[in-house]
């Protein structure tokens, strides 16, 4: 069972049971190319899909949030809008990582370890996609344009001078030829 605050400070426990599953199930759909399908968060062969679902998709990891915990939202006395209303932000990212974790824990023993090595990689790629989004945008800023390798850059070119003439260079190595 894992544990998160929402935005307006109140405590929720979360527990991905056999019972909130099918409650997802029946009440969460996504978008597969086009078509509405069931959220199938217990699929273990689609849990990189999953992974990705709940990091981007923010509205359907609040759905999938409020179908886990309808039961503490009735005894709140909240409606599903005043749960959704304390979604955003860090708190909105706190519970899907306690939702990950759950979602790893549910699984048998011998499926979390995929489970996890799935999970490890969205982060990393998520951290590297972000990073570059980053870049670009600061080089944007600062006027500088990333080109694709091989493309002119829109900058003028060096003066000859500054280009080193044919053959190798001072601290190129010579490759011996057999006689």
């Amino acid at each position: 069972m894992r544990e998160f605050k929402d935005d307006e400070g109140r405590p929720w426990r979360l527990a991905l049971t056999c019972s909130a599953v099918m409650r997802v199930r029946d009440s969460v759909t996504i978008d597969v190319d086009g078509e509405k399908r069931p959220f199938k968060i217990e699929n273990v062969a689609e849990v990189s899909a999953t992974f990705h679902i709940l990091r981007t998709q923010y509205t359907v990891l609040a759905e999938t949030l409020y179908a886990i915990l309808c039961k503490q939202v009735e005894e709140k006395k909240l409606t599903k809008d005043d749960f959704f209303e304390g979604l955003r932000g860090d708190a909105l990212e706190s519970a899907g990582k306690a939702l990950e974790e759950e979602l790893i824990d549910f699984f048998p023993q011998r499926r979390r370890p995929l489970a996890r090595l799935t999970s490890e990689a969205h982060e990393q790629r998520m951290e590297a996609v972000i990073a570059e989004a980053v870049a670009q945008m600061q080089m944007a800023l600062t006027g500088e344009i990333p080109t694709p390798s091989g493309m002119p850059s829109g900058k003028q070119q060096e003066s000859l001078e500054s280009t080193q003439a044919g053959g190798p260079s001072d601290n190129s190595l010579l490759l011996a030829t057999p006689a």
